[in-house]
C-alpha cells in the first residue's frame, strides 16, 4: 500500500451555488432530487446519527437495487451532513469504509457547498479509489448545482 504522502487522501470538490442553504439541503436529502444528479440513485435514510442510508436505483426490470450503503454520522440540517460509506468488496479487497461529508456555508452570493470523501490512505488500493471518487464528484457536481438552480 502506498503511503498517504504519495496521493491525496481525500476527494474534494466545492462550489458556491446561487441558492439558499435550505434549498441545497433539500437537494442533498430528498430522494426524488438526489436521483437527478447522483447516477439516477435515490438516497433513502433514517435522518439521525447512526441511522442507515442507501443510494438505490431502479434496474431494467423495475425493481430497486442498492448501489451504496452507509450510516449517518452527522445530521445538522442546513450545515453538515456526513456518512460512513461501506465500499463493496472486490476480488482485490474486503469491504472497506470511507467518510463522506457535505458542508454548507452561507455566503453573500448563495451557499458554499464543500463535498469531501476519504480518508483513502487507509484503504487498499487507496490511490485508485481516491482518483475514481474525485472523478465521480467532479462529474456529479454540475448536475447537483443544476438541480439546486431549478428548484430555487
Amino acid at each position: 500500500m502506498r503511503s498517504s504522502k504519495d496521493f491525496l487522501a481525500w476527494a474534494k470538490v466545492a462550489s458556491t451555488i446561487k441558492a439558499t442553504q435550505e434549498t441545497v439541503w433539500k437537494v442533498l436529502t430528498e430522494p426524488k432530487l438526489t436521483e437527478k444528479y447522483m447516477y439516477q440513485c435515490q438516497l433513502h435514510a433514517q435522518w439521525l446519527p447512526g441511522g442507515t442510508a442507501v443510494w438505490r436505483a431502479k434496474n431494467k426490470e423495475g425493481s430497486w437495487e442498492d448501489h451504496v450503503t452507509a450510516k449517518v454520522l452527522v445530521y445538522e440540517p442546513y450545515f453538515h451532513l456526513a456518512f460512513t460509506i461501506f465500499h463493496k468488496p472486490t476480488k482485490d479487497h474486503d469491504s472497506e469504509v470511507s467518510e463522506l461529508h457535505f458542508y454548507l456555508e452561507s455566503q453573500s452570493e448563495g451557499t458554499l457547498l464543500r463535498i469531501e470523501q476519504g480518508d483513502f490512505s487507509t484503504l487498499k488500493d487507496g490511490a485508485n479509489q481516491q482518483k475514481k471518487c474525485q472523478q465521480g464528484w467532479e462529474y456529479v457536481l454540475p448536475d447537483l448545482i443544476k438541480t439546486c438552480n431549478t428548484i430555487s
